[in-house]
């Protein structure tokens, strides 16, 4: 069962028990800091010093945006930090700063380092995958490479799910979208993971889906443990007993595919059989390709449920602007209803809506973390001590703090290519200062093209097959954890066979 923070987001008692409970070490954190950091302004400490981690911590969990905002104002091309839960970060405010930060070697400003310390991966998802993360460059290179490979059988799982569902009703019916958007990820990720075998596995899928959940909540469990307490822990943690039920499930599946890959006998060619080619010695063990995979399924699945997820609640609050549009441009581009990379690759308004949707509800509240290996002085002599986390304030990258720029214009980005204005479109998949739902800079997301082909395909059979809408008088909300914004998981919204 998923865990559900929506009471925390609801209620204020609630809150600050959070804060007090989740994050007993927050404020003795942020004080060890303090000297090293004074010389950045903190947003909504109140006037107690000793407190005001934990009071910043409070109104940031309660409504991040809104600190943001306030910071912003106060600095708009400087910095500030903000408390959360488990830390106290550094925000750069204006593009400028962001930029700048970015462009920083890895030596001294480090990516993989910041997300380690929010999902404490070399426990989580095990050391392999921390000290070796060889998977990268498959995910980059082949997977992306392979995208019109996968095509077909993703469309046949699409169609699938979708009959069994959704079906065809003739009248409005209510549909729980986000429950069969996360299954339909789940399965299509899986086609191009291990085939068939691990996409039809339902038992398997839905450990796949609660693995992020498990490995959240255990990273929570061992964050403030010394390194050799937390190799003691992990064998208690859901994370861990997530991992070796998942062994039950497909350990013998992998062995037969090692055996297979040593007798010579390559069956497939999916992302199991390249991390097998591509693994060093010590990887190349059911338990090491267990953990592979399920650091894929972390990655590939709920950011995806909730890009998709989004874009449907938006569609269907504005289907009578923008449904037929789209559907008029996917049967221009895909007259039969099969789906090639290159027809999705020409379908510019979904693209466009698709960008559009991730810029004005963006999944994070902030973005592109780095963690200070060494101090850090930007141009204005602003440091970034070591030790420390910096991180872009999304609102303000994303221009969603002004009303006029905030308004959603699903056609924004295409229009760029009908109004000949000489500049290369920007696409769902193209990163920068203002879109940062991939991350920007060297490590922005590698699996990018195969997430975007993925929601394109979903998102267009479901236009071409629905007509669809909110429940009279319904509004999607979304949700704050931490530094995360999701839609409502439990809407529904109104669903019918096309009847044009």
């Amino acid at each position: 069962m998923a865990l559900d923070l929506g009471p925390l987001v609801t209620h204020p008692p609630l809150l600050l028990a959070a804060s007090v409970l989740l994050s007993p070490l927050i404020h003795l954190r942020a004080c060890l800091r303090s000297r090293r950091t004074s010389h950045i302004p903190g947003i909504r400490y109140g006037a107690l010093p000793l407190l005001g981690p934990w009071i910043g911590a409070y109104h940031f969990l309660r409504d991040p945006e809104a600190v943001l905002r306030e910071g912003h104002a106060q600095h708009p091309t400087g910095c500030f930090k903000v408390a959360t839960l488990t830390d106290e970060i550094i925000i750069a405010s204006g593009q400028e700063k962001f930029l700048e930060y970015i462009a920083a070697p890895d030596s001294v400003l480090n990516g993989i380092d910041a997300i380690n310390s929010a999902i404490q991966f070399e426990w989580t998802m095990g050391a392999g995958v921390y000290h070796r993360p060889y998977h990268i460059a498959l995910v980059r290179g082949k997977l992306t490479q392979g995208v019109g490979k996968f095509l077909p059988d993703m469309q046949v799982e699409v169609d699938r799910l979708l009959r069994e569902k959704v079906g065809e009703p003739e009248g409005w019916e209510e549909v729980d979208v986000h429950g069969v958007m996360i299954n339909m990820i789940a399965t299509t990720v899986n086609m191009a993971l291990g085939g068939t075998r691990l996409a039809h596995d339902q038992a398997y899928l839905k450990e796949a889906i609660q693995y992020t959940f498990d490995m959240m909540f255990s990273a929570e469990l061992v964050r403030s443990l010394p390194a050799w307490a937390k190799e003691l822990a992990m064998p208690f943690t859901p994370v861990y007993r997530n991992k070796k039920r998942c062994e039950k499930m497909v350990g013998e599946y992998i062995e037969e595919r090692l055996k297979a890959t040593e007798n010579g006998e390559v069956a497939t060619e999916d992302m199991l059989q390249w991390l097998i080619d591509a693994a060093p010695a010590e990887e190349r063990t059911m338990v090491q390709l267990n953990e592979r995979l399920l650091s894929f399924q972390v990655a590939a699945i709920h950011t995806t449920t909730v890009t998709l997820t989004t874009a449907i609640y938006t569609l269907c609050a504005q289907s009578k602007l923008y449904l037929e549009p789209l559907r008029a441009e996917i049967r221009q581009h895909c007259p039969d209803g099969r789906f090639t990379k290159e027809a999705l690759d020409r379908l510019a308004k979904v693209d466009s809506f698709l960008r559009e949707c991730g810029r004005t509800g963006p999944i994070g509240t902030v973005a592109s973390g780095r963690y200070a290996r060494a101090d850090f002085h930007f141009k204005d002599g602003t440091l970034i001590p070591r030790g420390c986390m910096v991180f872009g304030n999304t609102p303000v990258l994303h221009r969603i703090l002004w009303e006029e720029e905030a308004r959603f214009d699903g056609f924004r980005s295409s229009r760029l290519a009908e109004d000949g204005e000489g500049k290369k479109k920007p696409q769902l998949v193209s990163t920068g200062g203002d879109n940062l739902n991939f991350g920007h800079g060297r490590h922005a997301c590698p699996g990018r093209f195969f997430a975007a082909a993925e929601v394109k395909l979903i998102l267009a059979k479901l236009v071409l097959r629905y007509d669809m809408e909110l429940i009279p008088g319904a509004k999607p909300m979304r949700m704050y954890i931490g530094t995360t914004k999701i839609p409502e998981t439990k809407l529904k919204i109104r669903m019918r066979a096309t009847t044009s």
